[in-house]
């Protein structure tokens, strides 16, 4: 749906954000590349998430602040392009977006700055833009299915893990069944906590993705300082 969504949008009136000049050099690795490869099989896969394979590259770009910034430039340009008449008005809202950018990234580091060096898990590997961008501490990632409970040995190979690895927290998302994410930490000192890379609580609006960011480190400070 969304291929036959951008086929019906003329080429001039398109921005591809990986394709960038400001984002290409920003771009991560795919999860086939990751060094956390060994928290992480085939076998579970094929039964649980597999939607943050994109190829190549990591393609959750909305996770990151310096690619947010050159995506709003970039689209800034093409508007004013399309619509030179209104120029004043997309000045003021790039300004806007900037500052506001700005200002919740100071706030957003100087929260997480205390939290480097404590280690977690992730269900998703999904968020290594904003771990980069704010030197958190990822030990890996699981795929679990969040609807169905891992069998006894995967659940022994990941609790292994967490306790090997002296991990602080494990982060699921809002669609993980509570019984499935208590079955991965039973029996060890971890904490559990959620994520929700989508921010699918936060309405649209000016300052919704500051509202993301600032979601995010209060999700993660709120597990790994356990609050």
């Amino acid at each position: 749906m969304e291929k036959s969504v951008r086929n019906n949008i003329p080429d001039n009136k398109q921005v591809t954000i990986a394709q960038l000049a400001d984002v290409k050099p920003l771009l991560m690795k795919g999860a086939d590349d990751d060094e956390d490869e060994h928290a992480h099989t085939g076998a579970d896969e094929e039964k649980g998430d597999v939607h943050h394979h994109h190829g190549e590259y990591n393609m959750h770009l909305w996770l990151s602040p310096e690619i947010a910034r050159a995506t709003a430039v970039a689209i800034h340009e093409k508007l004013v392009e399309l619509m030179p008449q209104s120029r004043a008005k997309l000045d003021a809202n790039l300004k806007d977006f900037e500052a506001q950018l700005a200002a919740t990234d100071k706030q957003v580091g100087n929260e997480l700055a205390p939290l480097k060096g404590k280690g977690y898990f992730v269900f998703h590997d999904a968020y290594g833009y904003y771990e980069k961008h704010y030197g958190l501490t990822p030990l890996g990632h699981f795929t679990v299915n969040p609807e169905i409970q891992p069998g006894a040995q995967r659940l022994h190979e990941i609790r292994t893990q967490l306790v090997e690895q002296k991990a602080t927290c494990v982060f699921a998302e809002p669609q993980f069944r509570p019984a499935v994410v208590e079955a991965v930490a039973r029996g060890t000192s971890v904490r559990m906590g959620t994520l929700d890379p989508l921010g699918t609580n936060i309405k649209l609006g000016k300052t919704s993705y500051s509202a993301f960011l600032s979601q995010l480190a209060n999700q993660y400070a709120s597990c790994l300082k356990g609050d």
